[in-house]
């Protein structure tokens, strides 16, 4: 696919709060535990999958670029509402040199509008199921906030208006029929699914932490982590490609979903945040002038091509 002609946007952004459901969902840990699976649905996509494939170190070195990511992604979110359009624009330009030609000789680009909102796109699926499996299903009117905010951060991070899902109901129209009738089981897909990625991760970049230590932890979480992943694809994607999934793997998530539920509304709100997220609760609550959204309009460029 050729790259998309060059031109100019100019939206009026309006930065996500403090307030807001996104907020609480984006930089929580089980919202994490969904980042596996979404990231398996993205690289599905062939466009996706070139790009992760030539660019991306996440065999290597892994552990740096989920950091590379979360300081990348995560401030679109919890920052200031400058800051986060400033971020949302760097996302973007950052993509801009992910180019080049697949293995089948194919041309593709980062900023392709389907392939750039796809990632995204896992996003509200990730969390509507997230609340689903791991705490209590959203109602309609939460459902509504929720993916107007979803449609908000996709602005924020470049993507353009007629590229998101108007309503939820297109959405999940979309969301479908992308994995019946486009997502493939491409090669990075297959590493990720593969037995032995997670028994294969090289050892964080802690010093104090012995290797005999790092292989007993790898051994277990490991296989608890492939199984989470399973786990929480959505099933028709599970069909489509035959990933291996029985009843009892079924019964057993359930369990463990019970538990995590409890073990969830055990826990401080505060702690159930990544530290990033709760450094930008704790802003707030010290500056809440700087996070009044009825000043912030500022003009965002994002040139594609």
């Amino acid at each position: 696919m050729t790259e998309t002609s060059a031109q100019t946007r100019s939206p009026d952004l309006m930065p996500l709060g403090p307030d807001s459901y996104t907020w609480q969902d984006f930089g929580s840990w089980r919202f994490n535990l969904m980042l596996p699976q979404a990231f398996v649905l993205q690289v599905s996509h062939p466009t996706i999958d070139a790009g992760v494939g030539e660019h991306s170190v996440y065999k290597t070195d892994p552990w740096g670029r989920a950091r590379r990511s979360t300081e990348m992604l995560w401030p679109i979110v919890y920052a200031r509402p400058q800051k986060a359009i400033e971020m949302g624009v760097k996302l973007y330009d950052l993509h801009r040199s992910i180019k080049g030609v697949d293995k089948s000789g194919k041309k593709y680009f980062a900023l392709e509008p389907e392939a750039y909102s796809w990632v995204h796109i896992t996003g509200y699926d990730a969390t509507i199921r997230m609340h689903e499996l791991m705490g209590k299903s959203p109602t309609a009117e939460q459902r509504t906030a929720m993916f107007q905010e979803w449609r908000q951060l996709g602005l924020l991070m470049g993507i353009r208006d007629q590229d998101l899902p108007a309503n939820e109901s297109d959405y999940w129209e979309y969301f479908h029929g992308m994995i019946k009738d486009k997502l493939e089981m491409t090669d990075v897909a297959k590493d990720l699914l593969a037995h032995n990625h997670y028994l294969e991760i090289p050892k964080p970049p802690a010093d104090w932490l012995p290797d005999f230590a790092w292989i007993m932890t790898r051994a277990v979480m490991g296989r608890f982590m492939r199984f989470i992943l399973r786990a929480t694809l959505p099933h028709q994607y599970r069909e489509k490609f035959a990933i291996a999934w029985t009843r009892n793997d079924e019964r057993l998530f359930k369990a463990w979903c019970h538990f995590y539920r409890i073990a969830h509304a055990m826990t401080p709100k505060n702690l159930r945040l990544i530290p990033l997220a709760r450094k930008a609760f704790k802003d707030a609550r010290q500056h809440p002038e700087a996070y009044n959204l009825n000043n912030t309009q500022e003009d965002a460029h994002y040139e594609l091509g």
